[in-house]
């Protein structure tokens, strides 16, 4: 316990020393700044559609930035011969990437509860947004494993963006209807923005909601498992 603390602490010092945190802190002035200047009568859906950016397509930015900049100064590699677990090395990350991704959360769904009224069901997004911020942390390691520099890992990031958010973000601005909104459930994306929409007070089916909680907790475990863990030291030694 007491290792995984120093991890926890030395993943938050590294944010600030990286400047993840302030840029984090930045990106979620930009999307309330963007919220202002659209009005009340369209924050019912950008509030939604900006915190399904945050924790999604920023979690794996950041996380990449992240992996990319300790690798460089050989953070990675240090941390490797530390008594600390290799499961606790991991955690330690997805922890200060659950927190970004929930900081910027909490402040914009305040905002839009204060400015604009906006019902928000605050538990539940705190916790659908733990669930999405940790799975895309996961997507965000696998990336910067299979990239060779960080260029590589934005060319990722733009493709799954093209195959899996922007369908989504269509979806939510109403350009995407009928029979293709069945099809998106296939994209954990999609299936993270529809969590979002129901802590906005937005009807989403039962079953629908029970779906994406399942199909992204198995695909995290699955990613973890089979993909991050067993590949991570080979990642971390890699120049």
């Amino acid at each position: 316990m007491h290792n995984l603390s120093l991890l926890i602490r030395g993943e938050f010092e590294r944010m600030i020393k990286y400047k993840i945190l302030q840029i984090s802190l930045v990106v979620t002035v930009l999307w309330l700044i963007m919220l202002w200047m659209i009005g009340s009568e369209e924050a019912v859906t950008f509030v939604p559609l900006f915190i399904f950016m945050d924790a999604s397509m920023m979690s794996v930015l950041m996380i990449g930035a992240n992996l990319f900049y300790e690798k460089q100064e050989n953070t990675l590699k240090t941390l490797l011969i530390t008594p600390s677990t290799l499961p606790a090395i991991i955690f330690s990350k997805v922890i200060g990437s659950v927190y970004l991704a929930l900081q910027s959360t909490i402040i914009l769904a305040v905002s839009a509860m204060i400015l604009f009224g906006l019902e928000v069901k605050l538990i539940p997004l705190i916790l659908f947004i733990t669930l999405i911020a940790t799975l895309h942390t996961m997507i965000g390691f696998m990336f910067s494993m299979y990239a060779k520099d960080f260029n590589g890992l934005l060319g990722l990031m733009i493709a799954y963006m093209v195959f899996f958010a922007f369908p989504s973000i269509f979806y939510a601005l109403g350009v995407i209807e009928g029979f293709l909104e069945m099809v998106l459930l296939i994209s954990p994306t999609h299936s993270s923005l529809l969590l979002i929409d129901y802590t906005m007070m937005k009807d989403v089916a039962l079953w629908i909601r029970i779906f994406g909680i399942v199909y992204m907790s198995i695909a995290t475990v699955l990613l973890t498992v089979c993909v991050v863990y067993p590949n991570y030291m080979k990642d971390a030694v890699r120049d």
